[in-house]
């Protein structure tokens, strides 16, 4: 993870292989269709070290809503982006832009009121959008 700011805001885009069931915390268990989600975090500080942590799939204590997804899905890309940007911005835009929060409710919006920040974006890897800073790839080991 080096070249990465120390802040920012970042996407995970994670692919789930078949249908799945999470249970992600206090939230209880959601439904998981084949294809892709994009998910929102931010990190005022310690970048790199958040990132390199979601990547490394199981062996780490769950913590955030995400901890329990990447336990059964693959890490593919991250985007990141400048803190100028909220996690609540960016997720409507990724929603704007064809994203659904549809059974996804809540999710890694525990400290907000916004709809949640997990969208399933469909069966095809999607793009970043234009402002992103960097795109960390070659994330192709599952979390599993």
């Amino acid at each position: 993870m080096e070249g990465l700011p120390r802040s920012g805001i970042y996407v995970l885009v994670v692919q789930v292989s078949g249908n799945e069931i999470v249970t992600a915390g206090a939230l209880g268990d959601l439904e998981m269709g084949e294809g892709y989600y994009a998910y929102v975090g931010r990190a005022k500080r310690g970048l790199p070290a958040r990132l390199a942590r979601h990547a490394r799939g199981q062996d780490k204590r769950l913590h955030w809503h995400i901890d329990y997804l990447l336990e059964r899905a693959w890490l593919r890309e991250i985007w990141v982006f400048p803190l100028r940007v909220g996690e609540c911005e960016l997720a409507l835009i990724l929603e704007r832009e064809g994203g659904s929060r549809e059974g996804l409710r809540g999710f890694g919006s525990s400290d907000c009121r916004c709809a949640g920040h997990l969208l399933y974006m469909g069966k095809e890897k999607p793009l970043p959008p234009r402002d992103t800073v960097t795109v960390v790839r070659g994330l192709g080991s599952p979390c599993l």
